[in-house]
């Protein structure tokens, strides 16, 4: 790759994603970098009292969310909220460990891991409810992370680094014997799982105790690569629920170096002047649409030299900006 390939693939813009989000169901905000909990700025209370399109039962319901950079051992908590607020929101599942096998690429979401997980929904009553997605960052906590550290307390704790997702709102049919989530006493969520492991896998391959809900250290397991199910747990927490989420997940992962090297295929084409062919957006048309850059011609090497310069001032910035965002 070429000094200017580098600096073009540089000064390409990234969205700004960072971190974790919902997938299924579909998230409120597609920002993966929220950190004011539990919802960022789109509160439940927003939305109208009909919002709520989807149904979902209570019983088993597979659910999936997303991570778009990678933090080791960082867990996850699953809640519910109440209905049209989310206050008081129910622990559904806690201490889900992190995937550690996979490095995503934050600007490119076919590469951001996926986690596969059937969680128990109440028999409640509810018009709008939410799920709420909190991811503390453990890897940020030194030795209080490590297996025999005192870990860090959320929410409202001493973990300083917190990410944050919520679904759209849905609303949950339960039967004859529902009662409404506004009246609903949320049980301990361990005594719901009784068989949810009480250890995971922390620093150097040692055991980390996950008994206490809210209180997290680096907490990892092995993610089937397949289906992206967590592989130690009973199979109740791996089946396909049906529902709202239940179809067949499916992901291309596209790693970074092949990201690099189409960037940078770009940046060589607007430079050198080639012929690109774009698919059609018409879906089983086998034609395409080109679009011919023309050989560069002498005023246009000298814009696009003082380009090049403007870049090159640019780029450590960039490249500084880039690399502050990935670490933290």
């Amino acid at each position: 790759m070429t000094l200017l390939q580098l600096l073009l693939l540089a000064a390409v813009p990234l969205p700004a994603h960072s971190h974790s989000r919902w997938e299924c169901p579909a998230p409120r905000s597609s920002s993966t970098g929220i950190k004011n909990g539990p919802c960022g700025s789109q509160p439940l209370s927003l939305y109208q009292t009909d919002a709520a399109t989807d149904e979902i039962k209570p019983g088993p319901l597979r659910i999936i969310f997303e991570e778009s950079i990678h933090h080791t051992g960082s867990p996850f908590r699953i809640s519910l909220s109440n209905d049209g607020t989310d206050d008081d929101a129910c622990v559904l599942l806690d201490h889900i460990p992190h995937n550690d096998c996979c490095r995503p690429g934050f600007f490119d979401e076919s590469s951001y891991t996926k986690y596969v997980v059937t969680i128990e929904i109440p028999n409640v009553k509810c018009e709008r409810c939410s799920l709420h997605l909190s991811n503390p960052m453990t890897d940020k906590i030194g030795s209080d992370g490590s297996p025999s550290g005192i870990g860090c307390t959320d929410p409202d704790g001493s973990c300083f680094s917190v990410y944050y997702s919520c679904t759209e709102p849905f609303r949950i049919v339960g039967d004859e014997n529902a009662v409404q989530r506004n009246e609903y006493s949320c049980p301990d969520w361990r005594s719901v799982h009784e068989d949810w492991p009480l250890v995971w896998v922390g620093d150097n391959g040692e055991d980390v105790d996950v008994t206490t809900s809210g209180v997290y250290r680096r907490e990892s397991s092995i993610w089937s690569e397949d289906d992206f199910t967590l592989t130690t747990v009973p199979n109740q927490y791996r089946q396909d629920a049906g529902g709202l989420c239940g179809e067949q997940v499916t992901a291309t992962i596209t790693s970074p170096t092949a990201i690099a090297e189409t960037t940078a295929t770009t940046a060589s084409n607007l430079t050198s002047g080639t012929t690109t062919t774009t698919p059609t957006a018409k879906e089983g048309n086998n034609e395409s649409n080109e679009s011919k850059t023309p050989p560069p011609t002498s005023a246009g090497i000298v814009v696009a030299s003082s380009l090049i310069i403007r870049i090159m001032i640019l780029a450590g910035a960039i490249i500084f900006g880039l690399q502050s965002l990935i670490s933290f």
